[in-house]
Parts: C-alpha cells; sequence; structure tokens
C-alpha cells in the first residue's frame, strides 16, 4: 500500500512546560499505534532530539522561550522535510494559522482542545493531513 502510515507512527513532543509535555508524552505513550520517541523542552534539545529520532509528527508549543518556533519549523524542515510538524497554542487566530502554514506545520491546535483532538491529530498528521480546528481558524484569508 503506497500511502500506509508505518506503526507505530514515531511523535515527539516540544513543549516548554513540564506538566503539558508530561501529559501528552503520557496520553501517547498508551497509544499502540503511536511511540513517543522523546520530549524536548527548549529549542537546542528539540533539535537535537529531531535529528536524533527522525518522528514523523513533532507537536511543538507556538510560544517557546525567547524563540520565533516558526523558524524552528524552518530550521527542522530544510533538514528533515517529511517531518509533520502540528504547532499547539494557548491563543490563535487567523494569522497565526496563516504563518504556520507558510512556514510548513500541517497545523495548529489550540491548547484548549481535548487530548483525544491531539491523538487524532497526530494521526491526520502522519498520514499528511493538514490539521486545523474549523471552529478555532474559522476566517482564514
Amino acid at each position: 500500500m503506497e500511502n500506509a502510515i508505518p506503526l507505530p507512527l514515531r511523535v515527539a513532543v516540544v513543549d516548554d512546560h513540564i506538566m503539558v509535555s508530561e501529559m501528552l508524552a503520557l496520553s501517547i505513550s498508551k497509544e499502540s499505534d503511536l511511540a513517543l520517541v522523546g520530549v524536548a523542552g527548549s529549542v537546542v534539545d528539540a533539535l537535537k532530539l529531531i535529528k536524533r529520532e527522525r518522528p514523523s509528527v513533532v507537536l511543538m508549543n507556538y510560544r517557546l522561550l525567547n524563540v520565533d518556533c516558526l523558524d524552528v519549523v524552518r530550521e527542522v524542515l530544510k533538514d528533515e522535510p517529511s517531518t509533520r510538524i502540528v504547532l499547539l497554542s494557548g491563543s490563535g487566530n487567523p494569522e497565526m494559522l496563516k504563518r504556520a502554514l507558510e512556514a510548513g506545520c500541517v497545523g495548529l491546535l489550540g491548547k484548549d482542545c481535548s487530548i483525544a483532538d491531539v491523538l487524532d491529530a497526530i494521526r491526520s498528521a502522519g498520514r499528511g493531513e493538514i490539521v486545523v480546528r474549523r471552529d478555532q481558524f474559522s476566517k482564514i484569508s
């Protein structure tokens, strides 16, 4: 099958909030079709993790300390163009979504979504789909 997703789908989490990272990591690790390959709390650690583990999907906080995450996205995709990156944000807007997609992300989720939504988004991203909750970003220009 040409478009089959190799299972388990390899996932990395990048978030500078430990509680968020730990909850996402725990949730991902309980799924039989997903494999958590690591968690990073900084850009430096994230780049090392992604280079070493080559995850299929990366969940990344939109707001990382003192860094434009879209620069990080571009750097990751330059070296690993097949990596699917989904950003997580506490406050989303259509312009943010537009910029994320232009940078090469496959999606943006608000942090008010459920863990089930995040797990579904990982799977969708792994299939190459764009991941957006339309109720959060309904006016994409």
